[in-house]
């Protein structure tokens, strides 16, 4: 017989809820790091290498020959080896020497190469092919870029990721954009696409108000010339060899040096003519 005071369990309910849970069983959750860790990544290796490496790169021309340093190695090439210098692309200038081998110039780009001839001495040959390209300071436009873009990007990387090739395309563009100057003509190249023009064709300058400067050609066509701007203009008349007329000397300046060399050549023939007269008196009978 049941004791009054004995407590009845209640009944179990068909909707009892999982072990561990009040609500029902535990859905999956995934916890994943977040994307703004990553702009940090990037950033702290460009922080360290940067320095060390524009205080390591350079190019020093000495007495003993030519001494390059690079992030990691240093060489020196003494001028007996010293072939030439050359220009394979991508805006570096390489050191051809006597065993065949080429030596990239740390520090040399299209810029500097006169500056490396005139520091040779005339140890380095001055090259038949000339480049003219974009500063490589544009550069920090794309870095510029790149950062702008990182940002969005780690908000939505799955949509966002498109937006890389912004920075990509600007430094493609800066680095294909040139003007070749040689014994041939011009070769102009562009992001698409790449034009050589024969001296022949070549006619007269134009000096735009705005943009690169273009040639006028033999067809009356005007064609511009990629990353020549008016202060490299000196440089092209420079690298052209007397094909392309010095737009800074004026008419004025040009027929004054034609008199001065018309009167020197004159009195170069009358002193010549004095010198004759003496032995002429001197023997009337001949």
């Amino acid at each position: 017989m049941s004791s009054p005071h004995q407590s009845v369990p209640p009944a179990q309910s068909s909707h009892t809820p999982d072990p561990g849970s009040d609500t029902g069983p535990i859905p999956q959750v995934r916890f994943r790091s977040d994307w703004l860790w990553l702009p940090g990544v990037l950033i702290a290796p460009l922080i360290v290498v940067l320095p060390l490496w524009l205080l390591r790169l350079q190019t020093d021309l000495t007495s003993e020959g030519v001494e390059t340093r690079g992030l990691t190695r240093t060489r020196k090439v003494p001028w007996s080896k010293v072939a030439g210098v050359g220009i394979p692309g991508f805006g570096r200038v390489h050191l051809h020497t006597t065993d065949g081998a080429d030596i990239p110039l740390p520090g040399v780009d299209f810029a500097r190469l006169r500056a490396l001839v005139l520091g040779g001495l005339g140890r380095i040959p001055v090259p038949s092919v000339r480049v003219i390209g974009l500063t490589r300071l544009a550069h920090i436009a794309v870095f510029m870029v790149l950062m702008g873009v990182i940002f969005p990007f780690s908000g939505m990387p799955k949509v966002l990721w498109v937006l890389f090739a912004i920075p990509i395309a600007m430094a493609v563009w800066i680095e294909r954009t040139r003007t070749k100057v040689s014994a041939d003509g011009l070769e102009l190249r562009t992001l698409f696409s790449t034009r050589h023009i024969d001296w022949e064709e070549v006619k007269g300058l134009r000096i735009p108000k705005r943009g690169f400067l273009q040639v006028h050609l033999a067809d009356d066509s005007d064609v511009s010339l990629p990353a020549v701007s008016y202060d490299r203009l000196r440089d092209l008349v420079e690298a052209s060899d007397g094909r392309i007329p010095d737009p800074f000397i004026e008419p004025e300046d040009a027929d004054e040096i034609e008199a001065v060399a018309a009167e020197a050549k004159a009195r170069a023939a009358k002193s010549g003519s004095g010198e004759s007269q003496p032995d002429e008196s001197d023997n009337p009978g001949n």
